[in-house]
């Protein structure tokens, strides 16, 4: 059993710090880590040096291929994590790998779960959060808010009026980009998928042999394939996975890996222990809860041993 980790890294001020404690909760309870892949959204590039990372772990920094262009946290973010996949495609000889948000804890140990789940269920290519989330039985497909999105970028013809562009955007899918983007959607419902659905970006899990089937379908061609869209990489991910032949599963129950929510943790930090959870998400500041004040929870957790 071998894993990596892909970690985009934003611009924002905070960032650095939460990829520190990040790696510090990681290796804490992972410390056999294969390899650690950043993709850095700042240019020039910034010094990843000084990092907690074992001498035992390879460290990969590779730059966002959108280089500022689009939106960092839609196109332009998926641009980085197709990116980050395709390179470990090709030079990694992980067994899977775990895509991280910066504002993503690791809170227990989670490899031997995850590697368990992907053997009994080699038809799901990314495990995380997808129909359920950890605090709600069901989500319904109406609930999926990019579903209209995905129905506008099937269309042959349509007009993007709110875009990156200080003008509109004529969609022509009969053509280039918006041809290969229509066609890899139409594949995906074909293959049973729902407009919407979506493995949520905090924290899941791709297996090796999804990155082999996406390699091998072409995805990883054009990591700018949806650079122009109103669709992260969490949406562009399910969507390839589904049009190559494979699904997105739910590992969130309690005892599970992924305790993940869009914004804001899916229950109280005392509660996400006992639940058995071991990769959370979002800690960031939402409603009652403070980012710090969660982050010192865990980290007094990682003094004490636990």
């Amino acid at each position: 059993m071998s894993f990596s980790v892909l970690i985009p890294v934003g611009s924002g001020e905070m960032e650095m710090d939460r990829l520190r404690d990040l790696l510090e909760s990681l290796f804490h309870y992972e410390p056999e880590v294969l390899e650690i892949v950043i993709v850095d959204d700042v240019m020039p590039a910034r010094p990843f040096a000084g990092l907690p990372i074992p001498t035992s772990s390879r460290l990969v920094v590779l730059p966002n291929p959108r280089r500022g262009v689009g939106n960092g946290w839609l196109g332009g973010l998926a641009a980085g994590v197709i990116a980050g996949d395709a390179w470990l495609e090709k030079n990694s000889r992980c067994d899977f790998a775990v895509k991280l948000d910066t504002d993503a804890l690791v809170i227990a140990p989670f490899a031997e779960k995850v590697t368990s789940a992907f053997a009994a269920q080699p038809g799901t290519f990314l495990f995380g959060s997808s129909t359920r989330t950890p605090n709600r039985v069901y989500d319904l497909p109406e609930d999926f808010c990019t579903g209209p999105a995905l129905q506008k970028l099937q269309r042959p013809l349509t007009i993007w009026r709110r875009t990156c562009w200080p003008w509109p955007r004529l969609q022509c899918a009969f053509f280039g980009r918006d041809r290969r983007r229509r066609s890899l959607i139409n594949a995906a419902v074909r293959n049973g998928y729902r407009l919407g659905l979506h493995c949520q970006g905090g924290a899941y899990a791709v297996s090796r042999r999804a990155l082999a089937a996406l390699s091998e379908g072409g995805v990883f061609e054009d990591p700018m394939l949806w650079i122009w869209t109103p669709c992260s990489e969490d949406i562009a991910m399910t969507v390839s996975a589904y049009a190559c032949g494979g699904v997105a599963g739910d590992l969130n129950y309690d005892g599970q890996p992924f305790g993940t929510l869009s914004h804001g943790l899916p229950d109280t930090p005392v509660r996400l222990v006992e639940r058995g959870y071991s990769i959370v998400h979002s800690v960031k500041d939402f409603e009652d809860a403070k980012e710090n004040e969660t982050r010192e929870f865990f980290r007094r957790r990682r003094v004490a041993g636990l």
